[in-house]
């Protein structure tokens, strides 16, 4: 329709501001690494799934790392949850759980993840309550600061290895002579390894024994 010689032209559609362009990036990296795994990833591959040329990509990441930290970020964001537990211990276990959830549900989540250690809001939000809740707990300092690192380390590396398994791994549990040379560890059931699950459940309550036992009897909730 000619415009009238009043009528202005239509505003055209300008870049997306900073802000968003960079989340729809981390959605499409994240993408990629579901499709393909983390060394499908590449700039030059998020900047062809999102038709830009790859200075482009490099005006909202500087490196891949940077990427790779924000990703670890939108992760965290879905390891928060809105509840709260009235005792520390059903607290810890909800935040475990809630991080192992988050992690297993993006493909290599842990590795992403295990392998940024920048200062964002979504990690120093989940430091910040697992660290409150271990102060509320009895632990001050060093302690505090550490029972929360114990934690995460566990949720992180219990995640990292199911994501690391292998559909013939249940078969490599086993071969000929292997009850013979390893008579202690073959006198277990040794395919329960792969029972992620309940191997979580039975890890996290060794856990939370333990940093009870950590505290003083007068000081236990």
């Amino acid at each position: 329709m000619p415009l009238g010689p009043d009528a202005s032209p239509p505003a055209q559609a300008g870049p997306p501001p900073p802000a968003t362009r960079a989340r729809a990036l981390v959605t499409a990296a994240l993408r990629i690494v579901d499709e393909g795994g983390l060394e499908a990833l590449t700039m030059r591959r998020l900047a062809d799934a999102n038709k830009l040329q790859l200075p482009a990509i490099y005006r909202v990441f500087s490196n891949k790392q940077a990427l790779l930290d924000e990703m670890a970020e939108a992760i965290l964001a879905k390891a928060l949850p809105e509840s709260h537990e009235s005792g520390w211990e059903a607290e810890v276990a909800l935040l475990a759980r809630q991080l192992r959830q988050a992690l297993l549900a993006q493909r290599e989540g842990a590795r992403i993840v295990g392998g940024s250690y920048a200062a964002k809001r979504h990690s120093l939000t989940l430091a910040e309550r697992l660290v409150g809740v271990m102060q509320r707990a009895g632990f001050n300092g060093v302690a505090a600061l550490w029972a929360t690192s114990t934690v995460f380390c566990y949720v992180l590396g219990e995640a990292l290895e199911q994501q690391g398994l292998t559909d013939d791994a249940r078969d490599r549990l086993t071969f000929p002579g292997a009850s013979q040379a390893y008579p202690q560890l073959f006198s277990t059931p040794v395919e329960e390894i792969l029972n992620f699950d309940d191997r979580f459940e039975f890890g996290l309550g060794l856990i939370l024994g333990g940093l009870r036992g950590q505290l003083p009897q007068n000081d236990l909730p």
